[in-house]
């Protein structure tokens, strides 16, 4: 599906810009690549996904190389489809993108995609905080958003997973990272991960009515502001 290798590009150019913003904070060992899919059939494409997942871990060693997620609350269009590739940074994104392109399974497999999908937008995103990787079948609350002050922005995530594990929900995760390369119209992407849709349910009712929620969400007002805000489930098989 030649996922990785088309992304990177541009990033050589953008480097040295990235890296005077990645001063503002220490990165975190964890890359990822967001890409937007277009699909009238998002759970045949997560089968298909899955034999390419199956090639994936045999060649590379790597479990749930490809993950399936689909919106839900989504003002741009509900059941939009994204694929995610997570590594420890770009050169083994790299690394693992080139030893599949030419894996005869996978070319077979790039041949059934096509004639369900066309990928459009890719981002690459820094990790900057990361909580641990999502459970299979997450729900996830997604805010894309533009931040003026990183550091300030990161001590108030800490300051979340506080109000978080005081009020029953240890269990959710909480990820940021830094855009890299892509033309996007945010800076960061911030993700709080549930292991279920009740969970999340759980964290929305309260991020509503919960006195410190509703406090942090007013303070951090000044560190940025949302360009969009989403939820979304991982169909893959």
């Amino acid at each position: 599906m030649n996922t990785c290798r088309k992304l990177l590009a541009p990033l050589v150019a953008l480097f040295a810009a990235c890296l005077v913003h990645a001063a503002d904070s220490k990165p975190i060992a964890r890359v990822m690549t967001v890409i937007d899919v277009e699909t009238e059939d998002a759970t045949g494409y997560a089968t298909w996904i899955a034999q390419y997942n199956a090639v994936a871990k045999a060649r590379l060693g790597v479990d749930n190389y490809l993950r399936v997620f689909q919106t839900a609350f989504d003002g741009h269009g509900s059941g939009r489809v994204r694929a995610v590739i997570s590594a420890a940074n770009v050169v083994e994104m790299t690394k693992n993108a080139t030893a599949l392109e030419t894996d005869p399974a996978i070319l077979e497999l790039t041949n059934h995609l096509r004639q369900i999908r066309k990928m459009t937008s890719r981002v690459l995103y820094q990790a900057i905080r990361f909580d641990g990787p999502s459970v299979k079948g997450a729900a996830n609350y997604n805010t894309l958003a533009n931040v003026t002050d990183e550091a300030g922005y990161l001590q108030a995530l800490d300051q979340l997973r506080g109000i978080f594990d005081a009020n029953g929900l240890k269990d959710l995760k909480i990820s940021a990272y830094r855009t890299l390369a892509g033309r996007t119209d945010h800076t960061h992407r911030i993700t709080i991960s549930a292991p279920s849709q009740e969970r999340l349910a759980v964290f929305l009712d309260l991020a509503a009515t919960n006195a410190q929620l509703t406090g942090w969400l007013a303070a951090t007002a000044k560190l940025r502001t949302v360009v969009a805000n989403t939820t979304s489930r991982e169909i893959s098989k």
